[in-house]
């Protein structure tokens, strides 16, 4: 009952439009429930009048045929109503899953993956469309009249409604059957589709890297595991569903399958009158159609707390605390104050502070896994923080809106994304109201226009889904554009030169130095050589501020420091001996 009452709850504003399609649904069903009876009026009098005329006909079949119409018509516009407020409810549904997502961290949305997301945005919510189109509107119509009935069954002769209730019954317990069994695999079901979902999007993402690296058949085989695992969860849940499917597809419409032969045999015994054992048959009969339409919803049941449940764990999901105050800091110097955080409670910051002084360049240094890009990302509120302060100007981050913060940085990550645009439209991203001539020159600072003229349509190449026209290099250098162009006060390039050539870095390096002076930089590079002009080198290991200062006093105090710069220096003369060469 809950879950009806959760999803009914979803179409609050709609409900008058849900009322109103139950009672057309409703008076639907009763017309067609009177054309039984009507037919009962004319067989008794061929039976117990023997003088039938013509009038009698002509208005009693212009009756039936009226009535049959007014059930149609009337269900048609129920159904018309329920599908309106239904697809609404879907439409508001989607733009509230849409919005909630932009407040949850990015760090439970990663954990969760694209694929499982997938299936709540489109298939759980699409769902949500059968149970407010049809189930609703349909099957509670369908009950009453299907209790009237038996109401109306047992004032003729509690003998014949007991008989029509064990027919009835013979289909219920098959129908409790296949419920029972499909509760206890629909777990395994769901979970196969979610897996499935997101096997499949990695593996789409993934085609580049597959490709390259000649991983075709590796990688494929958890893509096809995962498909072949979710059609045999689903085919052994139907293969048992089936079984107790044709017994209460047969059984239940043939209402009569225990009352006529017994009334027969009551009526040769004198007990039961024969108008009322035809009476009693006809409305019997009625009881067909709303029976086998009600039953078909019966399984949606436990599929429905599922469904919900998992949409529940997304809209009641803990946001991140942003404010709607207008605070504007005067100036952007940056300050982490005895920050800390985890990730489902592995400490990953540990009580780290200090200060970037405006229109500076701090770099955060240290081995994969040392917290660089988690710090950045925590500037940017992916995450609230589990204690500390971030402050911006001297205003806690939680005090600046979120269109505010992100007004003021720019955020260049490793993992680029482009919209299936246009390389204009892309780059326009970080400032919507800028000129052709304003992304040009960005994208000339950027080190990209060379490479965008030698498109065949220039800036108006599509660069396909997620840019996958395009190289990573190529990539990056659109999204350093795009950052360029939004002009903020601040930004945070998150090894953003990951996929550039060396030549490639030095031209955006060029670019970026352009920047120094006039913005305030955080930049987290692998390569050591980019930053050794900073004015700050945060030095990180697990979690842990190990050390802060200038490259000159790190690689003088620091002796992790210069094992990470000795590293670097020889990956430098990294070179490949081909076999022959002298």
């Amino acid at each position: 009952m809950s879950s009806f009452l959760r999803t009914f709850s979803y179409a609050k504003e709609h409900k008058n439009k849900i009322y109103l399609a139950i009672l057309l649904i409703f008076f639907s069903v009763v017309s067609e429930l009177i054309t039984f009876i009507l037919t009962y009026d004319i067989i008794i009098s061929f039976v117990e009048k023997h003088s039938i005329t013509v009038e009698y006909l002509i208005i009693m079949g212009c009756a039936i045929i009226l009535f049959l119409f007014l059930k149609s018509v009337l269900y048609i516009k129920g159904l018309d109503f329920s599908h309106e407020a239904a697809y609404d409810t879907l439409l508001g549904m989607r733009m509230k899953f849409a919005e909630k997502m932009t407040k949850l961290p990015l760090g439970v949305i990663n954990q969760k993956g694209t694929g499982s997301y997938k299936k709540n945005f489109v298939d759980d919510i699409e769902q949500v469309e059968l149970i407010l189109a049809h189930m609703i509107p349909e099957g509670l119509p369908y009950m009453i009249i299907c209790i009237l009935v038996y109401i109306m069954l047992f004032v003729l002769d509690w003998r014949l409604g007991v008989l029509t209730v064990a027919s009835t019954s013979v289909g219920l317990v098959a129908i409790m059957l296949m419920m029972k069994s499909g509760v206890e695999k629909m777990k395994y079901y769901y979970e196969s589709s979610k897996n499935m979902n997101s096997n499949i999007v990695e593996y789409i993402a993934g085609m580049e890297v597959i490709k390259i690296f000649n991983r075709t058949t590796s990688s494929y085989e958890k893509y096809a595991s995962s498909v072949e695992d979710y059609k045999k969860y689903t085919l052994d849940w139907y293969n048992e569903s089936w079984n107790y499917m044709a017994v209460y597809a047969a059984v239940m419409p043939c209402t009569i399958l225990f009352s006529l032969p017994f009334g027969t045999l009551f009526y040769f015994q004198g007990s039961l009158a024969l108008s009322t054992f035809i009476f009693a048959l006809l409305i019997s009969l009625s009881l067909g159609s709303p029976l086998i339409r009600m039953v078909t919803f019966l399984p949606l049941i436990p599929r429905l707390n599922y469904q919900t449940d998992a949409l529940e764990e997304t809209f009641s999901g803990d946001e991140l605390h942003i404010t709607d105050k207008s605070s504007r800091p005067e100036n952007h110097d940056i300050e982490f104050k005895n920050v800390c955080f985890a990730y489902d409670k592995k400490e990953v910051i540990k009580d780290v502070s200090f200060k970037v002084d405006e229109n500076s360049v701090t770099a955060l240094v240290g081995e994969s896994g040392s917290g660089k890009s988690t710090l950045a990302r925590l500037l940017v509120h992916f995450w609230d923080l589990n204690g500390g302060e971030i402050t911006i100007g001297g205003i806690n981050i939680n005090d600046i809106s979120f269109g505010n913060l992100m007004n003021l940085i720019s955020y260049v990550s490793q993992d680029t994304f482009l919209f299936n645009e246009s390389i204009m439209e892309n780059i326009r991203i970080g400032r919507p109201d800028a000129s052709d001539e304003e992304v040009i020159s960005v994208s000339k600072l950027a080190q990209c226009h060379d490479f965008i003229m030698e498109l065949d349509r220039g800036y108006d190449t599509d660069v396909g889904d997620a840019g996958n026209k395009l190289s990573g290099g190529e990539k990056q250098r659109i999204t350093i554009a795009r950052a360029i162009l939004k002009n903020a006060p601040i930004i945070i390039l998150d090894e953003a030169t990951t996929f550039t050539d060396s030549e490639n870095e030095d031209k955006i390096q060029e670019a970026l130095n352009s920047l120094v002076g006039k913005k305030t930089l955080i930049v987290i590079a692998h390569r050591l050589s980019s930053i050794v002009e900073s004015d700050n080198i945060i030095l990180m290991d697990d979690g842990n501020l190990l050390m802060q200062g200038t490259h000159e006093i790190l690689l003088e105090e620091s002796n992790q420091y210069k094992l990470l710069w000795q590293s670097h220096m020889e990956s430098l003369n990294w070179d490949i001996n081909v076999k022959g060469e002298t």
